[in-house]
């Protein structure tokens, strides 16, 4: 058992200035005692102070003028984190950190990250606090909304972030492992269970759909944010769905069929899984799967008790299938696109223009 420790002093220790957030030695969260949490709120302020308006909603809360990349901007990031692991873990910062890992995750409607993070994030809490319990993965201590500065990737950078923040110490526990496969052999569990333990941060769907798109490149480990327009697919001959972004309850979901039934997934780009389904494990361990027309595959279909996921959250698809394409989340158009990524970069590099040297420059009037 991790030893409590002051919330003052969590917060004054919490940031290693010379590499990045702070990381916590266990991925378990410990929650901290009555008065310490009565502590951690006592500081927050309304909202509105930081020109953020929140509202109630079917789908969970909603921070208008939060979450906010700057415009016209691009970024590609590189997967960070063990090779092994499939999981989309890129680098950012906040304005005083250096590099921090941040897992993208669709299945995530807020973004969280631990106390030890949140001097780093420049986090502030709301008040009257506004908290809830994470309910894609199972978590037994609620988070609680405030907002930090600015998130920065290289210059891409996202104004008023708002952040999920559990008053406890230690990591982020199953929203750090995020459904990881179970049965692992003990050198990679260890492995990942090391990764886990030293994210701080997970970017949920409340910040990343207010990008232009982003685009999970997986077979050549990239992500690309954009800021500046809606998405466009290169050769459509790479595109083997295209497909209407539903909503369940903020997370990105497309419509498609199992055994040629209808079912709602919810997309989920942390799950180390192919496929997993509300209720009881199935009777049978795999079945055909379309997304369209062209995107059909053979998936192992489980139960969410069998990777400790919630009964009660739909179908959700994970990295077992999304891996093996490049996904792009248009949130502009509100499309879905599945494409092949070997024809979709090849056609990328014949796009680009040759880059021709620049003609010399006459100065007319000056000697050799």
């Amino acid at each position: 058992m991790l030893k409590r420790l002051p919330i003052r002093w969590l917060l004054a220790t919490a940031l290693l200035f010379a590499g990045g957030c702070a990381t916590p030695k266990t991925p378990e969260a410990v929650p901290l005692s009555q008065t310490e949490v009565d502590q951690f709120l006592a500081s927050g302020r309304d909202a509105r102070t930081y020109g953020i308006t929140i509202y109630p909603g079917a789908s969970g809360t909603r921070f208008e003028f939060a979450n906010r990349p700057r415009s016209e901007r691009r970024k590609r990031l590189d997967f960070t984190g063990p090779r092994s692991s499939r999981r989309p873990v890129v680098k950012g910062q906040s304005a005083i950190t250096a590099d921090f890992p941040i897992l993208l995750d669709t299945s995530s409607r807020q973004s969280w990250a631990t106390l030890a993070a949140a001097k780093g994030l420049e986090y502030r809490t709301f008040a009257p606090p506004e908290g809830e319990y994470a309910d894609h993965v199972a978590a037994p201590i609620p988070g609680y909304a405030g907002v930090g500065n600015k998130l920065i990737f290289d210059k891409l950078h996202v104004e008023s972030p708002v952040y999920y923040v559990a008053p406890a110490a230690g990591g982020l526990g199953a929203l750090a492992r995020a459904a990881e496969r179970p049965g692992l052999p003990p050198a990679l569990a260890a492995k990942r269970e090391k990764a886990a333990g030293q994210l701080p941060l997970v970017l949920g769907n409340e910040t990343l759909r207010n990008f232009a798109y982003v685009r999970f490149e997986f077979p050549a480990r990239a992500v690309e944010l954009s800021s500046t327009r809606a998405y466009q697919p290169t050769d459509a001959a790479a595109v083997v769905a295209n497909l209407p972004m539903l909503d369940w309850r903020g997370r990105p979901a497309v419509q498609a069929t199992l055994v040629g039934e209808p079912l709602l997934l919810v997309l989920d780009t942390a799950g180390d899984f192919d496929l997993v389904l509300p209720g009881a494990t199935p009777a049978g361990n795999r079945a055909e799967l379309a997304l369209g027309a062209r995107a059909t595959a053979e998936v192992e279909v489980a139960a969410a008790a069998d990777f400790g996921l919630p009964a009660d959250f739909p179908a959700r698809l994970g990295l077992g299938v999304l891996a093996d394409y490049a996904v792009t989340f248009d949130y502009k158009n509100r499309r879905v696109w599945f494409e092949e990524y070997a024809l979709a970069s090849a056609a990328e590099s014949a796009a680009e223009p040759d880059v021709q040297p620049p003609a010399p420059v006459r100065y007319p009037g000056v000697k050799r």
